[in-house]
C-alpha cells in the first residue's frame, strides 16, 4: 500500500489526455497533493495571466487561504487551500479564461466550510462571483439530508453552465484526493469513498451531459479510477 503522495493523473487518466486540443498545455504539479509542487504550478499559471486578472486571482487566493486557515483535507494533514487552487488549475487546463469563474473556483468552499457570508464575497469580488459560489454551496448532508437532493436537482435544472462546470471541477479533484486517501489508508476510508463515488453518479454526473468534453473526460475517468479501489462494480462508464 502506497504511503507517499499521489502522483498526478496520467495521460490516460484525466482531461490532460485531451491536452493536444486544449488552448495550451498545463502540466500538473509533480505530486498534486504536495504544497510546494502545487504552489509552483499555481505560480506558473498566474504568471501567464494578464496583470489585472493576476492581481484579482491573488486576492481571491489569499482570501480563501485565510478563511480556510487551519483546515486540512479529510484523512490527511494536506492544507485545505490545495484543493481550491487545484480546482482553478483544472479549469485553466480545460481552457477556461473567465476571471469570475476562476475566482469562484478559489472561493467555492468558503461559504460552505467557513463563516464567510455571500455579502463578503460580493463586496470583495462582485455579484457574479458571489452567485457562482452560492450555487456551489451545498446543504450539510449531516443535518439536511433531504435538502441535498433538492439542491442537486435545482443545480441541474436551474444552475448556469458555469456553475455546472465548477461543480464538475470540484468533484473531479475531490475524487482524485479520495483516490490518494484510499491508496494510503486501505480499508480505513474505503466504505466512505465508495459511498462518495455512488453519490457522484446522481449528484454530479448528470451535470456533465452538456459540459465541455474535457470536463466530462476528467470526471468520468476520475470516477473510473477510484472504482476499483472501493468496489469494482461501483461505477460503469457511460
Amino acid at each position: 500500500m502506497s504511503t507517499g503522495p499521489l502522483d498526478p493523473p496520467g495521460v490516460g487518466e484525466s482531461g490532460e489526455a485531451l491536452a493536444p486540443i486544449a488552448p495550451r498545455h498545463l502540466a500538473w504539479p509533480e505530486h498534486f497533493d504536495m504544497a510546494g509542487d502545487v504552489e509552483s504550478a499555481w505560480g506558473r499559471v498566474l504568471a501567464a495571466r494578464p496583470a489585472a486578472e493576476r492581481r484579482t486571482l491573488l486576492r481571491a487566493d489569499a482570501f480563501a487561504r485565510e478563511r480556510h486557515e487551519g483546515q486540512t483535507r479529510r484523512g490527511s494533514d494536506t492544507p485545505y487551500w490545495l484543493h481550491p487552487v487545484r480546482v482553478a488549475m483544472g479549469l485553466v487546463q480545460w481552457g477556461v479564461v473567465d476571471r469570475d469563474v476562476l475566482v469562484a473556483a478559489l472561493l467555492h468552499d468558503v461559504i460552505e466550510d467557513t463563516l464567510t457570508t455571500p455579502g463578503e464575497i460580493r463586496a470583495a469580488f462582485g455579484p457574479r462571483a458571489e452567485s457562482l459560489v452560492v450555487w456551489l454551496t451545498a446543504p450539510d448532508a449531516r443535518v439536511m439530508g433531504d435538502a441535498v437532493r433538492g439542491y442537486y436537482r435545482r443545480l441541474l435544472e436551474q444552475g448556469p453552465p458555469d456553475a455546472h462546470l465548477l461543480k464538475i471541477a470540484d468533484r473531479s479533484d475531490n475524487l482524485r484526493s479520495i483516490q490518494a486517501l484510499v491508496m494510503r489508508t486501505g480499508d480505513t476510508h474505503r466504505r466512505w469513498a465508495s459511498a462518495y463515488l455512488n453519490r457522484t453518479q446522481w449528484q454530479v454526473l448528470p451535470l456533465a451531459a452538456h459540459a465541455p468534453s474535457r470536463a466530462r473526460v476528467a470526471l468520468v475517468t476520475a470516477m473510473a479510477d477510484l472504482a476499483p479501489l472501493v468496489d469494482p462494480g461501483a461505477f460503469t462508464e457511460p
